[in-house]
């Protein structure tokens, strides 16, 4: 019988169920995705990254990250002006170097992440007021 366990990954919670196995048994279906339980919503509030803070919950004005990956490059510094399109950090994922742009026009209050911060998909990582 599958035992229940609720485990933290990078401040992110999860439900896991694991079947132990012993010699000569066959492994016997268990549902293999985990389900998130709840997302850590750290407090990062400071203008400083937040480069060992947990994730917090995206909110209104955040530049998310859309994929999981490591931050090379961040482009932008709290009380600049940004406009829709312009560029606030470059992610690398697997090789491959994807801008994260802004979609709303307005001043960079927060941001989240530094140089050499791995992310989530999901992440927020700059806030534009």
């Amino acid at each position: 019988m599958p035992r229940q366990f609720k485990v933290t990954v990078n401040g992110r919670e999860y439900e896991v169920s694991v079947l132990e196995l012993t010699a000569g048994q066959a492994a016997q279906s268990v549902p293999a995705a985990p389900l998130p339980v709840a997302a850590a919503a750290g407090s990062a509030t400071s203008a400083a990254p937040a480069a060992a803070a947990a994730p917090r919950a995206a909110e209104a004005g955040d530049a998310v990250a859309g994929m999981g990956g490591v931050v090379v490059e961040v482009d932008v510094k709290v009380g600049q002006t940004v406009a829709v399109g312009d560029r606030l950090l470059v992610l690398e994922a697997m090789k491959m170097k994807t801008p994260v742009m802004a979609t709303r026009a307005g001043q960079v209050t927060r941001v989240l992440v530094a140089p050499g911060d791995a992310v989530e998909g999901g992440q927020p990582l700059v806030t534009i007021a």
